[in-house]
């Protein structure tokens, strides 16, 4: 049977820009080192969370692994006060959709640095 836990490769163009990118988000950091000569960075949006993203860099990925598919993954979060999250990221310097009502919950969507889309829904 699967575990509740959770983690998905986001291959990013720099894996720094993308730590301080989630950072500014409240992620945490959960493991950092170097494998290879690169970095990789695990993060998560809290230290107890069973779902969690590791940033490798496309480049490396894309010299040691041609095969392995760079397509970003479509990502849906879940707040618990999602209004309160939104007026936080609209004064970020990141780009954000509108918050629209779909049915009765509430949804937006924002951009990382490297152009990946994720979606944000009422939990």
């Amino acid at each position: 049977m699967f575990s509740n836990k959770v983690q998905i490769s986001l291959f990013v163009d720099d894996v720094k820009k993308a730590v301080d990118f989630w950072q500014s988000l409240d992620f945490a950091v959960i493991d950092s080192q170097e494998t290879d000569g690169t970095l990789v960075v695990e993060i998560a949006p809290s230290e107890k969370a069973e779902m969690s993203f590791v940033l490798y860099d496309r480049n490396f990925i894309e010299k040691q692994s041609p095969d392995v598919a760079t397509n970003p993954p479509q990502v849906m979060f879940f707040a618990e006060n999602i209004t309160d999250l939104y007026k936080k990221m609209e004064n970020l310097p990141i780009e954000i959709g509108e918050l629209i009502q779909m049915e009765e919950t509430l949804v937006f969507n924002f951009v990382d640095p490297d152009g990946n889309y994720f979606a944000v829904s009422e939990a």
